[in-house]
């Protein structure tokens, strides 16, 4: 999600080789974020161990049967900023030393796509939607947007970022948000609320998927696909109204758009206007939002009501923010403190190192974006790996 200059706080607003950046590509933005995108990243790295992570064929296309089109490079004549990234496969590491804070004890119908069936045929069971094998994974990482209309994916386990390429929608690069369905599409969200698909094997296939601007007041929104429930895999977007107020009593709303006729319906009240959504494969969704300090939240899809809240001290949603759940525990994505990019929180949601807290350390210090959305597929893993 992102800040913009019409109004007071608006809402800016996942298994294979090593990622290697793709080609160079010139992008350029605008909105009050001045800062850029910059492939080339600073500060200390901490060395993880080499996973195996590749996409760098993306000619193909997944999960639905809608018509690509190809655009040219978008281009704004505002404020530019530029992704440089070389041909060469080449790794970017931007993990920093771990600086961890600990907070409390851890004592605390439908489908999104077009998916063909699955399942066991031996038992008769069906899966209504099935996560499909892709030549770029759905359960290794996190999809993330960049403020210029960049798609990248960011690897929990490594630190480290992979470009997957620009959005080829032809839309003036001004994005807002980002949600990815089970079936390999993002979801983008532009500045004036537009939604549009795009496959994340080949982000020169984007389409519209019909989804009507400006629907029970929504303009912008935070966004994330959440599955039914845990025994029940299908996945639907939940939004959260940018009412531009960070923080008060039912100020925006909560609500969840109809997969097959794109209908926005209102769940609730929601006491956070900047909030970014996540959701995961179990059934559950989370805000980040909040100020003086930033809060994750466990909202009741069905209600709207807030389960659980959790500060996150140091942890400021700034001009540009996103997160992720991934493997158990959250990505947050904010504006870094030495540079252009964005900085990448980790808390230890699921106390995975038993030491009976939910630590919050800074695992990147400066990535080579500025990122504006993260989303995670409901493929992704609830539990570390």
């Amino acid at each position: 999600m992102r800040h913009t200059s019409l109004c007071l706080a608006t809402l800016l607003t996942a298994c294979g080789g090593d990622p290697v950046t793709g080609t160079s590509a010139t992008e350029t933005g605008t909105g009050a974020s001045t800062s850029g995108d910059n492939p080339t990243t600073a500060g200390p790295t901490t060395p993880t161990s080499t996973t195996a992570n590749t996409a760098t064929d993306v000619s193909g296309t997944v999960g639905q049967t809608d018509s690509a089109t190809t655009d040219t490079p978008q281009t704004s004549t505002t404020a530019a900023t530029t992704d440089a990234s070389t041909s060469m496969p080449v790794q970017t590491d931007t993990s920093v030393a771990d600086t961890t804070t600990t907070v409390g004890d851890t004592t605390t119908g439908s489908t999104s796509g077009d998916a063909s069936t699955g399942g066991d045929a031996s038992t008769g069971f069906v899966d209504a939607c099935p996560c499909p094998d892709l030549e770029v994974a759905l359960d290794d990482g996190i999809f993330v947007l960049s403020i210029t209309a960049q798609l990248w994916k960011y690897f929990p386990e490594t630190n480290m970022f992979q470009q997957l390429g620009p959005l080829g929608c032809g839309l003036p690069p001004t994005t807002f948000s980002m949600a990815v369905d089970r079936t390999g599409y993002a979801w983008v969200q532009y500045q004036g609320g537009e939604l549009r698909k795009v496959a994340v094997t080949n982000v020169d296939d984007c389409t519209d998927p019909g989804y009507v601007v400006g629907q029970q007041g929504v303009t912008n929104f935070g966004m994330a696909f959440v599955s039914n429930s845990e025994s029940d895999a299908c996945d639907r977007i939940y939004g959260n109204k940018a009412s531009g107020i960070p923080e008060g009593n039912a100020i925006s709303d909560f609500f969840s758009i109809d997969p097959m006729t794109l209908q926005v319906g209102v769940i609730g009240k929601s006491d956070y206007g900047t909030a970014e959504v996540t959701g995961t494969g179990d059934g559950r969704a989370f805000f980040f939002a909040g100020q003086n300090p930033a809060k994750l939240v466990e909202i009741d899809k069905a209600t709207a009501a807030k389960l659980n809240v959790i500060p996150l001290p140091g942890v400021e949603l700034g001009n540009a923010w996103a997160f992720a759940f991934f493997a158990g525990d959250f990505y947050f994505f904010t504006n870094s403190k030495g540079g252009p990019g964005s900085e990448v929180t980790h808390i230890d949601y699921d106390d995975s190192d038993n030491n009976g807290k939910q630590d919050i350390t800074e695992v990147v210090a400066n990535a080579p974006i500025s990122i504006v959305g993260a989303g995670v597929s409901t493929c992704a893993p609830t539990a570390p790996q």
